[in-house]
């Protein structure tokens, strides 16, 4: 009997150390799935108009449409037209709840991400876009901040890609009404009037070079 018990023992010793767990975001075939510290739902668009995004239906004042010609990267972009001054629609938005409308937890990486987009007018350049960018629970509380100047990297936005970089921060996601451990959707806030084509929203660390 303790034959059998040592001869099982050294079987199981001998499997444990040959066995090496993989990394929670290694994969079988030696890639990495990227994340800035866990956190991996990081495309919140990239080319195609999804069941991921909503927007107002009316088109006298907002128009969203696929766009395939004017891209920033692969083969898509958001092409944008609003006019809040139209009438008869007292809000204009777009939301994005990227990954399939998932919970998305930024409590680990709020202090050292940012929301990233590429932007572009069809004509008169802007130093700011007269929007309202925010982020929505699934209890459907809400924090937003601007598209002011200072986030426009590289500026005005023109008749080429410039680089909106957005903070998480200045979202203050920490607010004792907003539950940062489950985050439904991106959404935009459309105020004025404008025509801009966007691509490549993502969330990327703050010290990322592009």
């Amino acid at each position: 009997m303790r034959i059998l018990q040592l001869a099982a023992f050294l079987i199981l010793s001998v499997a444990c150390t040959n066995m090496q767990p993989l990394g929670l975001y290694d994969l079988q075939d030696g890639s990495t799935i990227k994340n800035i510290d866990g956190f991996s739902q990081l495309t919140v668009f990239s080319d195609d108009i999804t069941s991921d995004l909503w927007f107002t239906k009316n088109e006298t004042c907002l128009k969203v449409e696929q766009e395939r010609a004017d891209v920033y990267s692969g083969n898509g972009a958001i092409h944008i037209q609003w006019n809040k001054q139209a009438g008869g629609c007292p809000w204009l938005g777009l939301g994005i709840g990227w990954d399939g409308w998932t919970g998305k937890d930024i409590s680990q990486i709020y202090k050292k991400a940012a929301i990233s987009f590429r932007v572009k007018t069809n004509g008169k350049p802007m130093t700011q876009l007269p929007w309202a960018i925010g982020l929505e629970d699934f209890a459907g509380s809400q924090v937003w901040t601007g598209a002011t100047a200072d986030v426009v990297v590289s500026g005005p936005i023109s008749e080429q890609w410039t680089m909106v970089r957005i903070p998480l921060e200045k979202f203050n996601p920490d607010s004792p009404n907003f539950d940062m451990y489950g985050v439904k959707q991106l959404m935009f806030q459309f105020e004025s009037n404008g025509e801009v084509f966007m691509d490549q929203i993502e969330i990327v660390a703050l010290d990322e070079i592009n």
